[in-house]
Order: structure tokens, then sequence, then C-alpha cells
């Protein structure tokens, strides 16, 4: 991604995120929460053009956590955290040139959320953050192996959609997506897609104190 540009986009999601926080100054209970998940991706890196083939999404990915919560309702939140897309496995060739191998996906995050509370158990919304992406490739290209790497800070937005089990215990499904991740000469490069659920215990407080 353009230097100029990401931080033109960085810079928007930080004011964005500013904004949404005023949102939650007549809080009155906080607390904080972590958890861990698992995901699925569906991101394509490799060029349409160059490569005929297939890229397959069979590995099942992990998220860890940590949020916090400064009000009431979850309203406006805070997560930090770590995502491995798991690997994306491909065979085909490049440029008629025999290509195999695998993508994997490493993400350390940080966003802002909105959720509306339309009951006492079950929240929804939306959410915007800065992640690092690191893409690593490794492959046997043409009978030779090779390896390459590439790493970039980017924005990225997601929807979430949150139920509470009990008082501690919640469980969230949720959608992110990470605009122009990899790079087009060393990875390959798209954008990643990332569906997953979490399960997160919260400290202090309770789901249903609120």
């Amino acid at each position: 991604m353009n230097a100029i540009l990401s931080r033109q986009v960085l810079k928007s999601t930080l004011v964005a995120g500013a904004s949404l926080a005023l949102l939650a100054g007549c809080a009155t209970t906080a607390t904080w929460s972590g958890g861990f998940g698992l995901t699925r991706n569906c991101s394509n890196f490799k060029d349409p053009v160059r490569f005929v083939g297939e890229e397959k999404h069979d590995d099942v990915g992990f998220k860890v956590f940590g949020k916090y919560d400064p009000g009431k309702r979850e309203r406006v939140v805070f997560e930090g955290g770590y995502t491995s897309l798991g690997d994306t496995n491909f065979n085909g060739l490049w440029d008629d040139v025999e290509d195999e191998g695998k993508i994997e996906t490493e993400i350390f995050e940080a966003n802002v959320g909105y959720r509306y509370p339309f009951t006492d158990k079950f929240s929804a919304g939306g959410r915007i953050g800065a992640a690092y992406v690191d893409v690593s490739e490794t492959e046997n290209f043409g009978g030779e192996p090779y390896s390459s790497s590439a790493s970039e800070t980017v924005a990225y937005g997601g929807l979430v959609a949150r139920y509470a089990i009990n008082k501690n215990w919640a469980v969230s499904a949720f959608f992110d997506h990470y605009p122009d991740v990899g790079e087009t000469d060393q990875t390959g490069e798209g954008d990643a897609e990332v569906f997953g659920v979490n399960f997160d215990f919260r400290f202090g407080g309770s789901n249903e104190d609120e």
C-alpha cells in the first residue's frame, strides 16, 4: 500500500476511534475481558493473471485477545490481540513454472468497536482499527526451494455480534477485512478476509448487570 495513503487511512482511523470513545462519556461501569477464538480465512494472494491453479484455505487459525469496556452495555469497547490465520496452501503454475507451497499470515491488532445492546444478552455492531500484518511464503518453485515475507501496518474494519452466555462468559461471531496485505512480487498481495468465533471471560462486573 502507498505509504502516504497508508498514513492518511491510519490517521482517519484514529480520529474515528476517538469519536467513538466520546460515546462512552456517560459510562459508569468499567470492566476487562480476555479470551480466545477460532478463525477461517478466504484470502487469495496469488496473481490471478500469472498464477493458474488453486489456493486452499483448509486450516483453522486461532486468536487471543484482551478488551476494555469503559462503560455499561458494551456500547464502546477497546480490544487488542494476536491472530494466526493458519496456512493457505497453493498448487499450480506461475508463468508456466510449477509452483507449490504455503502462505502464513499473522496479525497484531488494536481496535475500537461500537456495539448496540438489542437485549440484555445480545449486542451487535462494527469496529475499526490498525493491524500489523506479517505474510510469509515458503514454496517449491520450478523444483527449487524459495521463501519470502512482507510486513506492513494497515487500517481495517469488521462486524461483530455478541451473546452473553452467563454473568461472565460470552460468545461472539465476527468478520474482519484487512485490505492490500502482502507484496505482489514477493508473497503475493490481496485482501485478508477473516471469519471467526470468539469466547471471552469478563473480569469484574458481569454480562447481566448492564
